[in-house]
């Protein structure tokens, strides 16, 4: 059960950012029309809400340590991280064109980072195991040579 305890937020992120990323993607492709203009005229994406999130989740997790506030702010990740890999593409080609969201770099970045974050672990853990055989078959003490006279 510990085990499970302890993969709680990393799953809480995961699931807000797929739902986030599967929403935005929806809305848009449903009601492509709608958005904000705070100004008319300037289209503010939703990247840079995204962007904001993030930061208000990181200050939030630098002041609360709970377990139910981990769990929140853990949400508030995925929902920033969502919103803002969701339009990564932009990242990389600023001017906007209507439509597109990705490109092909941006896909193969996207791509590159995932799959290095899945293998860091695996990578890790190995190190970890091999040294501890090391330190298994290694003597304990130093060997001294005495000397006799």
């Amino acid at each position: 059960m510990a085990f499970f305890k302890s993969k709680v937020p990393a799953l809480t992120i995961a699931g807000a950012f797929i739902l986030t990323a599967a929403g935005a993607r929806l809305f848009s492709l449903v009601l492509p029309w709608v958005h904000w203009e705070p100004i008319p005229g300037m289209h503010i994406h939703h990247y840079v809400y995204g962007i904001f999130i993030l930061t208000v989740a990181g200050y939030l997790a630098l002041i609360f340590k709970s377990e139910r506030a981990t769990l929140w702010i853990a949400l508030l990740y995925g929902l920033g991280v969502g919103l803002t890999f969701d339009e990564f593409g932009m990242w990389l080609n600023p001017p906007f064109q209507r439509g597109v969201r990705w490109s092909t770099n941006g896909l193969a970045i996207v791509i590159g980072a995932l799959v290095l974050g899945a293998l860091t672990p695996i990578i890790y853990r190995r190190q970890r195991q091999s040294a501890s055989r090391f330190r298994e078959v290694a003597p304990t003490e130093p060997a001294h040579e005495t000397e006799t006279v």
